[in-house]
């Protein structure tokens, strides 16, 4: 399995989306057209672009930053590596407790 980064060494967690949808009006300001927002908006989500920049598609780092892909370096990871806890991954025993792997793991010990 592979992983990649950004230049800053960030990893990469998605793309960058563009979405159109709904934002529910309660009335309009008859003297400036302005909408008075009701709250909420509906996702048209059979809208949904990935957004690109000169033909790339964005990636997202987990800061928020974007890059394209001729940007990020590859980084192959082993499955079967341990995690920065020091737990099995893809070790049933050490999964759950809310996604606190470790915890699971102690209590084995």
């Amino acid at each position: 399995m592979a992983h990649y980064l950004s230049p800053t060494g960030s990893a990469i967690t998605g793309t960058l989306e563009r979405l159109t949808g709904r934002a529910h009006i309660s009335d309009i300001d008859p003297e400036t057209g302005e909408p008075e927002y009701a709250g909420g908006t509906e996702i048209f989500w059979n809208d949904i672009q990935t957004a690109k920049r000169n033909g790339k598609i964005i990636f997202l780092d987990e800061e928020g930053d974007e890059w394209t892909f001729d940007q990020l370096t590859r980084e192959d990871v082993d499955e079967e590596e341990e995690d920065d806890d020091g737990c099995p991954k893809g070790d049933p025993e050490c999964l759950g407790n809310n996604g606190d792997c470790h915890d699971a793991c102690e209590r084995q010990s």
